[in-house]
């Protein structure tokens, strides 16, 4: 199977549980914050500045790009607001009567592109994770602890993780962007089949197995990334919840 073929196979099994875990996530740092505060206020608080980094890049670029595609603002902001019993940590607004189809799913896709370009980016310039890959792939115990150890020991690293978890738990698309994915898929798909009518076949080889392989590692590695930093950022807010539950004397309920 083509290296290609591979990397869209991993997209698209990350897509779901990292859209789970996300949801997961986002209510239980809510919940965390008022288990160990009783206070509302301070728990959004708390909410919105573990993810600030990540509303902010989520926030300003769609905000850029509206303004880069001339689409009225009608409402920016990178603050909490509750909204008919929802905590929106921000929100960019744009006026869907004076734009397209075509406009507004850009501006709904970017944050997640921005986030995932910051996500491969950081990864592989910040963390060695060729060293970690290696150790895990023996299947060594010992091996892979040093792995492990090593893959730590990278300079300033949980200020690295905490931009990571930021940026991956803001940057899917939300309920009001509007998008059309069909705006981004069909022009490729028509492009690739109109150079096969013209028996340009090899041109599609040649993308396929170059810009096309690249772009989807980069992708997938962005979103495998994001999927394990969520996997232990569970565990480790399951542990939390449970230890500061037992300590105060107070439980949590989730709807």
């Amino acid at each position: 199977m083509p290296e290609w073929a591979v990397n869209c196979i991993l997209i698209a099994i990350s897509i779901w549980p990292l859209i789970r875990i996300e949801r997961w996530i986002h209510r239980h740092v809510q919940g965390l914050g008022l288990l160990l505060t009783n206070n509302p206020q301070a728990a959004v608080l708390i909410y919105y500045l573990i993810f600030v980094p990540g509303v902010a890049l989520h926030e300003v670029s769609q905000f850029l790009l509206a303004k880069l595609l001339g689409v009225e603002v009608k409402q920016f902001r990178i603050w909490p607001e509750e909204q008919q019993g929802v905590i929106r940590l921000g929100l960019v607004e744009i006026d869907q009567r004076k734009t397209d189809t075509v406009r507004a799913t850009l501006i709904g896709v970017i944050p997640l592109v921005t986030g995932i370009a910051m996500i491969a980016w950081i990864g592989n310039a910040r963390f060695d994770v060729e060293i970690l890959f290696t150790a895990l792939s023996t299947g060594d115990l010992p091996t892979i602890a040093e792995g492990i150890r090593e893959f730590l020991r990278a300079p300033d690293f949980w200020l690295w993780f905490y931009l990571l978890f930021a940026i991956a738990n803001a940057m899917l698309p939300e309920e009001h962007d509007e998008i059309n994915w069909w705006i981004i898929v069909a022009p490729a798909a028509g492009l690739i089949v109109f150079l096969l009518v013209l028996d340009l076949g090899i041109l599609v080889q040649a993308w396929l197995e170059g810009p096309f392989t690249l772009l989807t590692e980069a992708v997938a590695f962005a979103l495998w990334m994001s999927l394990g930093i969520d996997a232990f950022m569970w565990a480790l807010l399951s542990v939390a919840e449970f230890i500061f539950s037992r300590i105060l004397q107070r439980e949590l309920e989730y709807n």
